[in-house]
């Protein structure tokens, strides 16, 4: 190949971070990849001319009212086409010189032959050989796509759009209604579409990735350091994300044999976010970036949000090798929409835990909004933003485990205490869903659900406890009675509480929100603590008790 093809392959061609080698221990370690000058000069040159790219997107409007006054001198024609033209000389000759630069560095040439060899073969060792490389995300092949998979047929879920659809009249508005409602839409739908979903995932923001970047290259590095592997999937509306893999199958890991996946908040990464946990409780797991997060495409629509994780389960099933009974779905804050859309959509998996997460992104909205604009607010969320968790929480009839921060500053509302956190009422609307029996109107369940878990400190609740008498082993009686009348089979609505008398339903009601519920005693962003996360709690697990004491009679 001539010098000139070399260049020009080069030129656009992925940027290379870092190289990783084996030790002769087979551990693993990181090597920066070190850019001759001139390549450096125009990665900064390119990565100055894509920033204020990025940056014009949104200050045209302004740019545009002041070309058009006029307001000074250099706006314009003639002096806005010398700028351009200066600007576009700067672009190419720095697209020339990296390419240059490249092509005359051996490291990098033996990079590009590998990323070469490793689209054309496809297999698992020239895949192997590309993991020894950490670069630009939008150049690495693509190792799994739910199109092949699926055939080219996409297979209909459920959603909050049909959920809600179906319970919608069939009345169709009239012409007068629908000129009067008209303004309010076009307003929600730009809104949507520009200020307010940058605005709930901040992490989608080019600015802050920018910023981020380095943090989030070295932390992908320490999790490959630490046998993780990288993976490109590709969802069935055309976007790709960025995963992370970490295999304890087979291991000396007691719970490798399950896979967590993790589903970060709205402005974390797989690399600097919860994955921690989940790997340090010994668990496989698989991690993935939000669309339009760092290298994965798209934007977090709800939309693209559920098509992301949908895409997500299926590369862990079919790709590799998991069982839905044998997957734990992690969801942080706002990752709770997709950890419990994807619940309600894979109702065999093993459990769910929602840690510092919310019922519905509504009442967190409107409260940090001004007033004024309320009703704008609310036709952009329910029409374009919609993340109302508990309703898909409740079509969950798996086991499901909730962590509250009890010093949460970020899900509460409309009071930054205990009392307004949102976890609460995720927590009281799944209670009663699965035991309307015991949150009847003449039992008062509710309102003393609402205190117990409005108490301040433990030692409160504790009081609230004893003075209705709770006792874990008369509870776990009486809910394997129920459930051995059922043939321990667990169904939702349940019965238990059909039977008991007022005070033994209140006493089942602050049983189960201990159950359910677990309190970490700190702020939203602070990583959970290890002995917080496990499955959860399953009823099923009384089973052995009751055969325990069926062999003592």
């Amino acid at each position: 190949m001539s010098l000139m093809q070399t260049v020009w392959r080069c030129t656009f061609s992925p940027r290379l971070y870092k190289i990783y080698e084996f030790t002769w221990l087979n551990n693993i370690v990181d090597k920066p990849y070190e850019p001759k000058s001139l390549e450096r000069w125009g990665d900064q040159v390119i990565t100055s001319f894509v920033t204020m790219w990025s940056l014009s997107l949104y200050t045209f409007p302004l740019m545009a009212i002041l070309i058009y006054r006029r307001i000074t001198p250099v706006f314009d024609f003639y002096s806005l086409t010398k700028f351009a033209a200066g600007a576009g000389l700067i672009l190419v000759t720095s697209l020339v010189a990296r390419g240059y630069s490249r092509a005359s560095n051996p490291l990098y040439i033996k990079f590009i032959k590998v990323l070469e060899e490793a689209k054309a073969r496809n297999g698992s060792e020239a895949r192997k050989e590309l993991n020894k490389y950490d670069f630009e995300f939008w150049a690495s092949p693509v190792d799994f796509q739910v199109a092949k998979v699926d055939g080219g047929v996409r297979k209909q879920k459920q959603t909050l759009e049909s959920i809600f659809n179906s319970r919608s009249s069939n009345r169709r508005q009239t012409s007068k209604e629908y000129i009067a409602t008209l303004p309010c839409k076009i307003i929600s739908y730009v809104t949507a579409h520009t200020v307010a979903v940058k605005l709930m995932y901040p992490g989608s923001i080019a600015f802050i990735n920018w910023i981020l970047r380095t943090a989030q290259i070295q932390g992908r590095s320490d999790l490959i350091k630490r046998g993780a592997e990288r993976f490109k999937i590709g969802t069935s509306d055309g976007n790709y994300l960025d995963t992370i893999f970490i295999n304890r199958k087979n291991s000396r890991f007691a719970n490798g044999d399950v896979l967590v996946i993790t589903c970060e908040g709205n402005c974390g990464f797989y690399e600097t976010g919860v994955i921690g946990t989940p790997i340090a409780c010994g668990y496989s797991v698989l991690g993935w970036n939000h669309p339009g997060f760092a290298n994965s495409t798209g934007a977090p629509y709800p939309a693209q949000e559920e098509n992301a994780i949908d895409c997500v389960l299926r590369f862990a099933i079919d790709s590799l090798g998991f069982p839905e009974n044998k997957i734990i779905l992690y969801g942080w804050s706002i990752g709770g929409y997709t950890a419990t859309w994807a619940a309600m959509n894979y109702p065999t998996i093993k459990s769910m835990i929602l840690d510092a997460t919310f019922d519905d992104v509504l009442p967190l909205a409107t409260s940090k909004m001004p007033v004024a604009i309320e009703h704008i607010v609310r036709s952009t969320i329910r029409q374009y933003l919609n993340l109302n968790i508990v309703e898909q929480l409740i079509r969950y009839k798996g086991t499901v485990l909730l962590i509250r921060r009890t010093e949460d500053e970020m899900v509460c509302a409309p009071s930054l205490t205990l009392s307004g956190n949102r976890g609460n009422i995720l927590l009281a609307k799944l209670l009663t869903r699965r035991y309307p029996q015991i949150f009847t109107e003449d039992s008062d369940s509710s309102p003393l659900l609402t205190r117990f878990l409005n108490s301040p400190t433990p030692n409160a609740r504790k009081t609230i406890m004893d003075s209705v008498g709770v006792s874990e082993e008369r509870c776990a009686d009486w809910i394997v009675t129920d459930l051995a009348k059922n043939n321990w089979e667990i169904n939702y609505p349940s019965d238990l509480g059909l039977t008991s008398t007022p005070i033994e339903k209140r006493q089942l009601a602050l049983f189960l929100a201990t159950k359910y519920m677990v309190d970490q005693a700190s702020q939203h962003c602070v990583p959970l603590e290890n002995e917080f996360f496990h499955p959860g709690w399953d009823p099923s697990d009384y089973k052995k008790h009751f055969n325990k004491l069926k062999q003592e009679e």
